[in-house]
């Protein structure tokens, strides 16, 4: 374990895991610092962390965490609380929202039906394999957004359930 000057200690296979973690994330397209201060959110024992806390974490410059930090928040993939008479910000994932953040981002992919049906209908009929697969993605996507809403709810009853039996 690597002790330093914030009195959080992360073994090898946490320094390990937030590595990989923020290797998938750039597969996924978020930038490489973004992906490893979020997964340092996830692995870290502690479920707060403070800007220098971050930065002394992951070993990176005051710019890059500020950048990294400002675009998470942005993208609300990470939130902060204050606490009073206490200047710092403390950074947290947004995991703790994320039925909120899960059900907006599927509302925003469902979104696209209206606007791709449009498109769809101005396409030119020189192209029917792609027209074809444009509709097949339009009606796979308008069937998600009516079998998600009841898969959710689904879910939400029966951890409902779980929790009354426990």
């Amino acid at each position: 374990m690597k002790r330093n000057m914030t009195n959080i200690q992360l073994t090898q296979e946490q320094r390990e895991l937030i590595e990989r973690m923020g290797v998938f994330y750039e597969q996924h397209g978020i930038p490489p610092m973004e992906g490893r201060i979020m997964s340092l959110l996830i692995v870290c024992d502690e479920p707060e962390l403070t800007f220098y806390q971050i930065r002394e974490l992951l070993g990176i410059s005051k710019s890059t965490t500020s950048s990294a930090l400002n675009t998470l928040l942005l993208t609300q993939r990470v939130i902060y609380r204050t606490k009073p008479g206490d200047r710092k910000r403390y950074f947290a994932s947004n995991i703790l929202q994320w039925q909120e953040s899960f059900t907006d981002n599927f509302q925003k992919f469902f979104d696209v039906i209206k606007i791709m049906k449009e498109a769809l209908n101005q396409r030119t009929p020189e192209t029917p394999e792609f027209n074809q697969k444009m509709a097949e993605f339009i009606e796979f996507t308008e069937y998600l957004s009516i079998e998600f809403p009841r898969l959710y709810q689904e879910w939400c009853n029966r951890n409902t359930n779980n929790d009354k039996n426990n």
